[in-house]
C-alpha cells in the first residue's frame, strides 16, 4: 500500500461496516502490546464474522467481556486497537512486526517517541490536520483527525461503542447540529448505508475538542502529496469515497 496521508485515511475506513467495538480488541493476551490482528495489514476475517453474527441496534460491548472470554480480543477493536491497526496497515508491508497499539492516553506521545512524528500537549496544539492522532489527557480515548469545519467542529475516525465509525463533534460552544455532524451523517448514509441503518451514530460531544494531546506524522514517514491537509472537509470526504483512491 502507498504510504501517504490519503492512503492512511482511506485504509482506516475499511473496518467500518465489518467490525464491532470490543474492549481490549487489538491487544495481545497480556494486554500490554499489539495483538496479532493489529499487526496485520489486512482486515481480520474474524471481525466481519463477529460483526455479521452480532450487529444489532441492541449490541452492547459490555456483554462481551474479555476477562471472561479472552478469545474476544480477536473479534473486534477498541479505540487503541483501531488506531494501532490503521497505522500498521499503512506503514508495514509484513505481518507480525512490532505494532502500534498503546494506551489511549499515551498513544500520541509513544508514537512520537518512536520517531514517527511530533508531539504536542493539548495546551500546545493549536491546529488539527488530516491524519493527526489525538490522545485524551483526561479521558481514555484516541482517534484520527480528518478535518476541522468552519464552525470549529471536528470530523474524526475512531472505534467507540458500538463500532468503528466516522463521526463529527459538536461545535466548541456545544452546538449539536454542527457542520461536521451533518457531513458525517451524509457520508455514512451514502458510503455505508447498511451499516448506518443499524448504527446511525455519528455525533460526539465537544469534549473531543479539549484536553487531547496531538501526534502529527513526519512528512518523511507519511507524506501528503494529495494535499489532504489543505482540502476542505467536503473535498476530503469526497476524495475518500472515490473508488480510485
Amino acid at each position: 500500500m502507498e504510504k501517504t496521508i490519503l492512503s492512511f485515511l482511506k485504509n482506516a475506513l475499511r473496518p467500518i461496516g465489518g467490525c464491532l467495538y470490543i474492549y481490549g480488541g487489538g491487544w495481545d493476551e497480556t494486554d500490554t502490546k499489539a495483538g496479532d490482528e493489529a499487526r496485520c495489514a489486512r482486515v481480520c476475517p474474524l471481525w466481519s464474522e463477529f460483526y455479521e453474527s452480532h450487529k444489532s441496534p441492541d449490541y452492547n460491548f459490555r456483554n462481551f467481556d474479555i476477562k471472561k472470554d479472552p478469545s474476544l480480543i480477536h473479534m473486534g477493536l477498541d479505540c487503541s486497537g483501531y488506531v494501532g491497526w490503521a497505522i500498521y496497515s499503512v506503514l508495514e508491508n509484513e505481518n507480525g512486526k512490532e505494532g502500534y497499539v498503546y494506551k489511549s492516553t499515551e498513544m500520541a506521545r509513544r508514537l512520537s517517541e518512536r520517531g514517527l512524528g511530533s508531539f504536542r500537549t493539548s495546551a500546545e496544539a493549536d491546529t488539527y490536520l488530516a491524519g493527526d492522532i489525538l490522545s485524551g489527557e483526561k479521558t481514555a480515548h484516541t482517534f484520527i483527525c480528518l478535518s476541522v469545519c468552519s464552525d470549529g467542529s471536528l470530523l474524526l475516525l475512531h472505534s467507540s461503542p458500538p463500532t468503528p465509525m466516522l463521526s463529527g463533534t459538536f461545535t466548541p460552544d456545544g452546538e449539536e447540529n454542527s457542520a461536521a455532524i451533518r457531513l458525517a451523517k451524509v457520508f455514512m448514509k451514502e458510503v455505508f448505508p447498511e451499516h448506518y441503518a443499524v448504527f446511525p451514530i455519528v455525533s460526539r460531544p465537544d469534549s473531543y475538542l479539549r484536553s487531547h494531546s496531538l501526534f502529527r506524522f513526519d512528512e518523511k514517514i507519511l507524506p501528503d502529496p494529495d494535499g489532504c491537509k489543505k482540502m476542505s472537509p467536503f473535498e476530503l470526504l469526497d476524495r475518500l469515497s472515490a473508488a480510485d483512491t
